[in-house]
This record gives C-alpha cells, sequence and structure tokens, in this order.
C-alpha cells in the first residue's frame, strides 16, 4: 500500500497516469487476452457464477460448461448471449490454467474472445516467473518485475483493443495464470509493489530480451518511430554466462543452397551468395541481399530473415553468414531484439552484488523510479 506522505513530486506523474488511463484514479485492473472460445468450454471453481444479459448461472457443482455452436455461446441449449462474465470466490480454472479476477467470454466478430479481467499486482504474479527465471537473484526478479508492471499499465493507457488491453503471449507478455504461486517472484512483486519507470512526466517504454551478447541495441532500429533518449545501445559486459551468448545456425552441418532458399521463401531456387548490406551502430544486420544461381538479387531485412528462418535457430541479428563449399552457416550472438534490458545481464549485475535500481539505471539512463498506489481484487 502506498502511505500517507509519499513526495509530491509523484503527484504531476500520478494525475498524467490517471488522465491516460481515463479512470479518474490509478487503474486497478488490467484485461488479458488469453485465448478464443473452442467448441467447449469447462470452467471450474469454488462460488462459481455466470452472468450474462440473458441469464444467471449459479454453479453448485463448481462447473459450468459452456459450449459454442453457430456462432453463439450455449448454456444447456440456451443462448446466452454476446457477453458473459464468470466470477468464483476464488480462483477460476479454465484449461488447467487458474486465473484470478474474472473471466470475460465476448463476442468479437464471428469468435468470442476469453479476457481475464484482473488487478495489476496479481496479473504480475502469473508474468514475472514465466519471464524471468525464479531461480535468478532476488535484484534481476525485482528489476523484471518493475518493467512487467511498467509495460502493463502503458498498454492500459494504450490498449490494443477495445476489448482487451494485452495479450497472453510473447507479442506482449507471457501470462498464464497463477496455478502456480512461487515465493521468489512474490517477493519481487512485494518488494516492488507499484513502481514502475518515468521518463520525465510520462510512464518509459520499456523493453526486454534474453540476451544481447556484449552490446544492446537502439529501439530505432528495431522498431519504426520507438527512438527514445533512454533506449539507445549500451555496451553490456554481464551476460557473458549466457548459453546464446555464441551460437551458429544449423547446429551441426550447413544450411544446402537449395535448403536455404526454400527457408526464406523461394521454392526451387538455390542461393550462391549472401552479403550483409546494411547494419546499425551495434553491428546488427539490418538488410541482406541475396543473390541466386539463376542470377538475381533479392533484399531482406535482418529482422525479416530470422523470422524466416526461424528465430529459436537464427536468436538475434546479431550475426554473419559464412559460405562453406557445401552450404552456409551462420554465426551469431545473442538472443532476441536486443532493445532495454539485458535479462542475463541482468543477472550478471546482481550476482556483483548491484540493486535492482543500479540494473534499471543502467539500462534505461534518464529514467526515475517512481511508485503509483494500486490495488488488488
Amino acid at each position: 500500500m502506498c502511505k500517507a506522505g509519499a513526495r509530491m513530486a509523484w503527484i504531476l506523474p500520478l494525475f498524467l497516469l490517471m488522465t491516460a488511463a481515463g479512470r479518474g484514479k490509478p487503474p486497478k485492473e488490467i484485461r488479458v487476452l488469453i485465448g478464443e472460445a473452442s467448441q467447449a468450454l469447462l470452467l471450474e471453481g469454488t462460488g462459481l457464477k455466470a452472468q450474462s444479459s440473458r441469464r444467471k448461472i449459479s454453479a453448485r457443482s463448481g462447473k459450468i460448461e459452456l459450449t459454442v455452436s453457430k456462432g453463439k455461446l450455449v448454456y444447456k441449449g440456451k443462448d446466452l448471449g454476446a457477453s458473459v462474465k464468470v466470477t468464483g470466490s476464488g480462483p477460476v480454472s479454465l484449461n488447467g490454467h487458474s486465473y484470478p479476477g474474472m473471466l470475460r467470454i465476448e463476442k468479437s466478430g464471428d469468435k468470442f474472445l476469453i479476457v481475464n479481467v484482473l488487478s495489476v499486482e496479481s496479473y504480475l504474479e502469473g508474468v514475472v516467473r514465466n519471464e524471468m527465471s525464479v531461480k535468478w537473484p532476488l535484484e534481476a526478479l525485482k528489476a523484471q518485475t518493475v518493467l512487467a508492471r511498467t509495460y502493463a499499465l502503458e498498454k492500459i493507457s494504450q490498449p490494443r483493443s477495445e476489448k482487451y488491453d494485452l495479450v497472453a503471449s510473447v507479442e506482449d507478455q507471457v501470462y498464464t495464470g497463477v496455478a502456480e504461486r512461487d515465493p521468489a517472484s512474490q517477493q519481487a512483486i512485494r518488494e516492488t509493489e507499484g513502481e514502475v519507470l518515468y521518463y520525465r512526466s510520462e510512464l518509459a517504454e520499456v523493453f526486454y530480451h534474453s540476451c544481447c551478447g556484449g552490446q544492446t541495441e537502439s529501439a530505432e532500429y528495431v522498431w519504426t518511430g520507438v527512438g527514445r533518449p533512454y533506449l539507445q545501445s549500451i555496451k553490456c559486459d554481464h551476460c557473458q554466462e549466457c548459453p546464446y551468448f555464441f551460437w551458429r545456425f544449423p547446429d551441426t552441418g550447413v544450411l544446402g543452397p537449395e535448403e536455404l532458399a526454400a527457408r526464406l521463401g523461394y521454392q526451387g531456387e538455390a542461393v550462391e551468395e549472401i552479403s550483409i548490406a546494411e547494419t546499425s551502430p551495434s553491428q546488427r544486420a539490418l538488410k541482406l541481399k541475396v543473390r541466386f544461381k539463376g542470377g538475381h538479387i533479392e533484399e531482406i531485412s535482418g529482422s525479416d530473415f530470422r523470422l524466416r528462418l526461424g528465430r529459436e535457430g537464427v536468436r538475434s541479428t546479431f550475426f554473419r553468414v559464412q559460405k562453406e563449399p557445401s552450404g552456409f552457416i551462420i554465426f551469431g550472438s545473442g538472443s532476441g531484439h536486443g532493445v532495454g534490458l539485458c535479462q542475463w545481464g541482468a543477472k550478471g549485475m546482481a550476482e556483483q552484488g548491484k540493486k535492482y535500481r543500479e540494473l534499471l539505471e543502467f539500462y534505461f539512463p534518464g529514467t526515475e523510479l517512481k511508485k503509483i498506489c494500486q490495488e488488488r481484487r
């Protein structure tokens, strides 16, 4: 809880956040898209209740089974309408995951979306343990928690859809409910409660990735229009323990000329040469030129090249391509887009005794840690 007598310096940023959220007070809840309704949904929990504009359901058995049939959401043969809210006296279980707060099943076009509505702090319990190992130092987990909270609040003020704020995948932050709570992430959330990063009078736009490979990337070279003074390339000497600090693709052997062409989307072709035509100041590939045996040349962006070959193979755009007699090998460093906090670097700094505030200052220079009031549901 926020203490009385908080510093006056927090008042203006808090007012701006309240205005952005459009709620007149710090946002209590976040709306997380966790999936789409399939043909059958089995909801379980104690004190389970469902309510739509057409019907109220109270499940003494602790189970409610809904079905999607002919574009309608149905309970025991009756149409429930376009939206159903499901609550319980505790978490509601769906498909093996437990979700606190409320589940809302709402029609959108020809689909029914499943949205978990819950407090921001409860949401973090299902995020932090997915985004960083709970076996890592507490200070690293606390830095991760601040970033996850900042990211969530920014999405509340600028939601992805009128029906939800963000999604429960790597597209935003990996959220799997709170079926398995763990002491480490709960401690990190508790000890940073309400803390977020600001730049001047606004929430900072934050990003994080697994491992930078020794140098983080400036946001402007990854996403158009996301250049920020605090998202510039930084030399990082703390992530050498990352298993992907150095990598090669494929792990063994080479990519044959025909296989490489096919993976890039050019069936029936064969690659003759690949050259990196443009790099960012941190030496990540921005543009590649691919010459095929037929003589024609194609230009591919570094991020698209990585996407086509697979992010689990080509782990970053910090790479070079080596030609061998029978094909090609890609040698690289780091894992992820490289912008913002390097998670393995944060681990390394925390193991050296650095506090989470120092980690955040290092990876987001010029930002300021502030505290806002949040309420649990």
